[in-house]
């Protein structure tokens, strides 16, 4: 089957998942790579939706079913997915089961669907026709009828017979709850399958069933809800999204925006987000001593792990092998410091603490400086230049400002995919400041 054109399709977040991303990163205190946010997002149909257009040379629209989310390209899909889905018309008709006579005289075979082998009845019988068209509509559309029906089977066994006759003792009724029902009066009901459906096309179908030009369509939804060819059309542009995930990051990052988070790009060009943007140290700001030295062992360092610069600052002091059956010690008061003190500078854009526990400097190098004195200095020292001779300023020239170490020199981990599904307490210091002293204890000594 040919797939359906003139149709734009767009993969979207859903707005629970980027309402829960969006928590989950401001309780990490951690930069996320959109590029992992929209394979989160991807990873679960219930995180993400397809929005499908109309193009202007498509004449006619889609068809859906606003009490399901369905969607088909013919109204008449949508009308025999209503009239199969008695969820969808509760409110409007209520089954009932009844007991019937049993069919009277002789049967020697009956007939059988092939794909299903559900008993259909005798071929001489006058309900085989109703019964065989009535699976093909609800369950095998797709085929040609004439196909389907060469693949319905004739039995002779008594179990087969047994089965149809029990089948015919039990029918079905519907009755109608809409219609006004005088004192003392049965209400409007339908004993056979055709009326019911005759029924509700004559006084609902329209209602039911609306055509769009633009819908959307929740992942979560089944094959029994899209057309066919539609369903396949859709499935292609989720797996396509996977292979490239630009698009959904783009739009992930607009609504995280829009939530108060910070986009910022690092590591070799790629886009962050966090709860605040990164910013230069200022060289007015003076530290404390053990800020300080985080400070400097990200400088010396960029791109250190979390664990090893918690060993830097404050060195673990050697300790007796613990008891059997106790538990190791946890971190120091002071390795404690060092992470709240590490969490402080992050709160404040000083350093980017990374989802796969490396840290960076907010911005490397120092902020420019824009004050009237700067300015003055700056205009002296390009006259100074401009009367240096060329050789001469080639050999003596040096960069004003030594930038330390790019953090696009440092080879890109690969982030954890941590799910958004649950609530995360991990700014919990403790908890992290332990996980840092496992790693710490774990590495192997150094003989002095």
């Amino acid at each position: 089957m040919a797939l359906p054109t003139g149709l734009k399709i767009t993969v979207e977040p859903e707005d629970k998942a980027l309402e829960m991303l969006s928590q989950h990163i401001k309780t990490q205190g951690r930069a996320f790579s959109l590029f992992d946010a929209a394979r989160l997002v991807l990873a679960g149909p219930e995180r993400h939706r397809v929005k499908v257009e109309c193009e202007a040379e498509r004449l006619v629209g889609l068809f859906q079913v606003p009490s399901d989310g369905s969607l088909f390209e013919t109204r008449e899909e949508a009308l025999r997915h209503l009239l199969k889905n008695a969820t969808a018309l509760a409110e409007l008709y209520r089954e009932e089961q009844i007991e019937l006579e049993e069919p009277k005289g002789v049967f020697t075979s009956v007939a059988v669907c092939g794909m299903s082998s559900e008993v259909l009845g005798p071929p001489s019988h006058h309900s085989f026709q109703t019964a065989l068209k009535r699976l093909h509509n609800e369950r095998y559309s797709s085929i040609p009828f004439e196909d389907y029906r060469r693949r319905v089977r004739t039995e002779t066994g008594e179990e087969f017979i047994n089965q149809w006759k029990d089948q015919q003792r039990k029918g079905t009724r519907w009755v109608y709850l809409k219609s006004e029902v005088a004192e003392g009066a049965e209400p409007l009901s339908f004993s056979s399958r055709a009326e019911f459906e005759a029924h509700f096309r004559a006084n609902h179908a329209d209602a039911s069933v609306i055509e769009t030009r633009e819908a959307i369509v929740h992942a979560t939804v089944t094959r029994e809800q899209l057309s066919p060819g539609l369903g396949r059309l859709l499935r292609r542009h989720i797996e396509e999204a996977k292979k490239h995930l630009f698009e959904l990051s783009q739009k992930i990052a607009h609504g995280l925006e829009r939530r108060g988070l910070k986009l910022f790009k690092r590591r070799s060009g790629k886009m962050f987000v966090s709860r605040v943007k990164p910013r230069a140290i200022d060289p007015g700001v003076v530290f404390s001593e053990r800020v300080g030295a985080i400070v400097n062992a990200i400088k010396a360092e960029p791109g250190i792990e979390v664990a090893k610069l918690v060993e830097t600052v404050s060195p673990t002091i050697a300790a007796e092998a613990p008891v059997e059956g106790q538990s190791p010690p946890g971190p120091s008061e002071e390795q404690m410091s060092v992470m709240r003190d590490l969490h402080w500078l992050a709160e404040e854009g000083y350093v980017i603490l990374y989802s796969d526990n490396v840290v960076f400097l907010g911005v490397q190098g120092e902020p420019p400086q824009h004050t009237p004195a700067a300015k003055a200095e700056a205009g002296a020292t390009a006259e100074a230049l401009a009367e240096t001779p060329v050789a001469e300023s080639e050999e003596q020239a040096e960069p004003a400002v030594q930038p330390a170490a790019s953090e696009e020199v440092v080879a890109e981990a690969a982030e954890p995919e941590a799910s958004f599904s649950q609530e995360a307490n991990e700014p919990a210091v403790e908890a992290e400041a332990s996980a840092a002293a496992e790693e710490i204890k774990s590495e192997p000594e150094v003989a002095s």
